[in-house]
C-alpha cells in the first residue's frame, strides 16, 4: 500500500508541478522536492513534499515564502562537492522568460548569511528549452571550507512579472578545515516593494540591473574547524 501511494504521489509530482511552474534545481535537489531523485519523506510528512517547488518566491509588489521556502530538507544523503570541483548541476525548467540574470551563493550557517560564488548576467537560462532537464556548470571556489552547506540558486527574469526566483539545496563541502570565504553578497531584487526594482527587458540595451548588481557589499564569512572523530584503538 506504501509502494501505490509513494508511486502516485510522484506521477501527480509532475502535474501539479506544471500547473504553476517556471525554473528550480533538479541536482542538487531543492528542499523538500518532489522529485524521485530526492530524499523520500516518511511516513507521514507527504503532506510536506513541495509540489510548487519551481515557482517564485515573490514579486516586487510581495514576498510570498522565504529565500529558502524551507528551513530544512527531509532527512537524507546530501550530495558532496569537493572545493574547486565543476558541479553539472541540473535545473528543471518550465518557462525561461528569455533568460535574466542568475547568482549562485553559498551559506554555511541555513541561510542567515550568503557569499556569491559564480554569476550569469543578462542571458542566463535563455537557451533553455522549454519543459526540459537543463545542465548549468557551476565552480565551487577552490578554497571553500568545509561543512554542510546551503547553496542557492537565485535568479531575476527578463520577461513576465518583475520575479525573484530562489532554490536551495543542502550539500557538503569537502574543503578547507575551517576558514573563510570571501566575495559579495547576493542581490535580492524584485523580492518586496522594499527591494531593488529590475524593469522588464525583452531586448538587449535595456536595463537588466548593472547599478544593483555592482553596488553588492562584500562579505566574508567564516565556518569554524570541524572536529576530526579519534580513532578508537583497541589496546592489546
Amino acid at each position: 500500500m506504501k509502494f501505490i501511494a509513494t508511486a502516485t504521489l510522484l506521477a501527480l509530482s509532475s502535474v501539479a508541478l506544471l500547473a504553476d511552474a517556471h525554473i528550480s534545481f533538479r541536482y542538487p535537489c531543492p528542499r523538500l522536492g518532489p522529485y524521485s531523485e530526492c530524499p523520500q519523506p516518511g511516513d507521514n510528512q507527504w503532506d510536506m513534499v513541495d509540489y510548487d517547488v519551481q515557482s517564485p518566491l515573490g514579486t516586487h509588489d510581495q514576498i510570498t515564502d522565504p529565500i529558502c521556502k524551507h528551513s530544512a530538507s527531509f532527512p537524507g544523503v546530501r550530495p558532496t562537492f569537493q572545493a574547486g570541483q565543476t558541479v553539472s548541476t541540473k535545473m528543471d525548467v518550465d518557462v525561461n522568460h528569455n533568460g535574466g540574470s542568475c547568482q549562485w551563493a553559498l551559506s554555511y550557517d541555513n541561510g542567515v548569511t550568503w557569499v556569491v560564488i559564480q554569476d550569469h548576467f543578462q542571458d542566463c537560462m535563455a537557451s533553455a528549452p522549454a519543459s526540459s532537464t537543463y545542465t548549468v556548470p557551476l565552480t565551487i571556489p577552490a578554497n571553500a571550507p568545509s561543512g554542510p552547506a546551503v547553496l542557492n540558486w537565485i535568479w531575476n527574469n527578463n520577461e513576465g512579472n518583475r520575479e525573484l526566483y530562489s532554490s536551495c539545496a543542502d550539500v557538503v563541502i569537502q574543503g578547507t578545515n575551517g576558514g573563510s570565504l570571501s566575495g559579495v553578497a547576493p542581490l535580492f531584487a524584485n523580492y518586496g516593494p522594499s527591494s531593488p526594482l529590475i524593469p522588464e527587458r525583452s531586448t538587449y540595451g535595456g536595463n537588466w540591473g548593472k547599478q544593483y548588481f555592482d553596488a553588492r557589499p562584500n562579505i566574508t564569512i567564516h565556518v569554524p574547524a570541524q572536529k576530526r572523530k579519534r580513532q578508537f584503538v583497541p589496546r592489546n
